[in-house]
């Protein structure tokens, strides 16, 4: 999944902290409880192929998401769903409100455009035990998304590698942010898809076994009614190109990461097993499904990269630079959200 992409490109730490763990403050005009001196960790819904680092992420306006409540009991630094009694208070739920909660689960429903707080409260004395806002967002589009690990070119649309195919369906709306409204990834974990032949992993994603052809999909996600999209799986390749946004160079003794972009018909096919030559030598272990990490311990010369997928394969040459010279990182790439094939709303 894309989450270990990130993770291994960005060592980005998760960041789920409600306002209370996150400042190591009592919110303003509240009272908060002694039991939970580090607040608490507020968890969304992941998606099948995007890690949010930072959630939960925005709720599906009519759809829900459900958001685990963890606080630190025993170890520092460990986080453990919430055993105290609690009541969960929605602040009018403007944007999100209250579902129901089972456990350490409180399940919200997006109503509108709006943010408000979830707000964890002692079930005795009615003091706070943390807060974090929350935001409603309206479907706009869909689209298709590899749910294996991969780095899709923005703005490219998704076809899948016969056999077994594991694809995701992603959400997007506009957020109200406090720049202004931004397109983003949203959760709607009563989605409805409809695909003959297929199991459900997760709320958002399935897997099918295909041979080359087209297949109807049908999404029923937030207020919107049912959407149709084409899951395109091919058997054969028309090139492998070397992505545009890869390094130009190497630093003496670095590493960078590079990528490569199997093609048909206009689409990114996902999906493949891929094979990786690093100076004639396989590196197929460090790959990252289309991608594979690079390094060198020279300070001159050049690094060759061969990458290989269903009877294609591409060359890149990266010379190594002077030591002044730093290599452009290919993170943006892995936190654009994947383009796709596209219902209309």
């Amino acid at each position: 999944m894309k989450s270990l992409v990130i993770a291994s490109l960005l060592l980005v730490p998760a960041c789920y902290g409600g306002e209370r763990h996150d400042s190591g403050a009592c919110p303003a005009g509240e009272t908060c409880s002694a039991l939970t001196p580090q607040g608490l960790e507020f968890v969304g819904a992941a998606f099948a192929d995007y890690a949010s680092v930072v959630g939960p992420s925005p709720t599906a306006i009519g759809g829900t998401q459900d958001i685990a409540i963890d606080y630190e009991r025993d170890v520092v630094g460990v986080y453990v769903p919430l055993d105290l009694a609690y009541t969960a208070d929605d602040d009018g739920g403007n944007g999100v409100a209250l579902d129901h909660q089972a456990g350490s689960i409180v399940t919200m429903r997006g109503i509108a455009s709006r943010t408000n707080y979830l707000r964890i409260l002692d079930a005795t004395k009615g003091e706070l035990f943390d807060r974090h806002s929350l935001t409603g967002a309206t479907v706009s589009r869909m689209a298709l998304v590899p749910a294996t690990t991969e780095i899709v070119p923005e703005g490219v649309d998704v076809a899948f590698a016969t056999g077994t195919v594991k694809l995701g369906v992603a959400l997007y709306g506009q957020v109200q942010e406090s720049t202004g409204p931004r397109e983003e990834r949203l959760i709607d974990q009563s989605m409805a898809l409809e695909l003959a032949g297929a199991t459900q992993p997760s709320w958002d994603a399935l897997q099918l076994a295909a041979t080359a052809g087209t297949y109807p999909l049908g999404v029923t996600a937030g207020d919107k009614p049912t959407a149709h999209l084409d899951v395109i799986v091919v058997d054969h390749l028309d090139q492998i190109a070397k992505a545009p946004d890869n390094a130009t160079t190497l630093s003496p003794m670095g590493s960078t990461i590079v990528c490569f972009d199997a093609m048909t018909d206009g689409h990114y096919v996902a999906g493949l097993d891929w094979h990786y030559l690093v100076d004639n030598v396989d590196k197929t272990q460090n790959a990252l499904g289309n991608c594979v990490s690079v390094g060198t311990d020279q300070s001159s010369g050049t690094v060759t990269v061969v990458g290989s997928a269903m009877g294609e394969s591409a060359t890149l040459t990266l010379p190594i630079a002077s030591a002044r010279t730093i290599a452009p990182h290919r993170a943006e790439r892995v936190l654009v959200p994947t383009a796709g094939d596209r219902a209309s709303m």
